[in-house]
């Protein structure tokens, strides 16, 4: 049984020793889908603190593919397309480096633009909020069958004969049968004798 694990243990070695490059794409391509998906899902906020982890996939995927075209081209040729394979591989990753910092830079001030605006617009209508203290006018009450508007006090919908629920004449919210203060504003539903 030890025999049959070391064997298996050596073919997968040689496996990835004469295909390391495939394998590193398809775990990179991978990790890199994966994270962009786990972006996806928390948003544009939250996603933020993953985009380091999609770019450094996506450098090393790039990384990957251009050493392995260099590969190719020392088993193919000879030391002029070596260096040449060489050169290009190295302009390629610093001219995408160079784009990919750019572009995490701008994503990174947008992000904190759009977070600075929306914890301003939150503020403001929290201070709207809590500046206004005028009572809110009661809603008109709806029949729950038909949606139609119904006269305040009525026990039934003129539009459908629907049994309608009691509400607050102060606030407007549905009251329990038989209800003598209201569990919203605590104001009593009919005067106290």
């Amino acid at each position: 049984m030890k025999g049959f694990f070391s064997r298996i243990g050596k073919a997968i070695g040689r496996f990835l020793l004469r295909h390391w490059a495939g394998t590193l794409i398809v775990i990179f391509s991978l990790l890199a889908l994966f994270t962009a998906y786990q972006m996806w899902r928390l948003g544009p906020v939250l996603a933020l603190s993953l985009l380091p982890q999609l770019v450094i996939c996506l450098v090393l995927l790039v990384g990957v593919i251009a050493v392995r075209q260099v590969v190719k081209g020392v088993t193919k040729g000879g030391a002029l397309q070596t260096q040449v394979a060489k050169g290009v591989a190295q302009d390629t990753l610093s001219r995408g480096q160079a784009v990919v910092e750019r572009e995490v830079e701008q994503a990174k001030s947008s992000l904190s633009a759009l977070a600075q605006d929306v914890k301003a617009d939150l503020g403001r209508v929290i201070g709207e909020q809590t500046a206004t203290s005028t009572p809110v006018p009661p809603v008109a009450p709806r029949c729950p069958s038909c949606g139609r508007f119904v006269r305040a006090g009525a026990k039934f919908c003129d539009g459908c004969g629907a049994a309608l629920l009691a509400t607050c004449p102060h606030c407007g919210r549905a009251l329990r049968p038989g209800a003598k203060f209201c569990d919203g504003c605590g104001k009593p539903i009919r005067p106290v004798a």
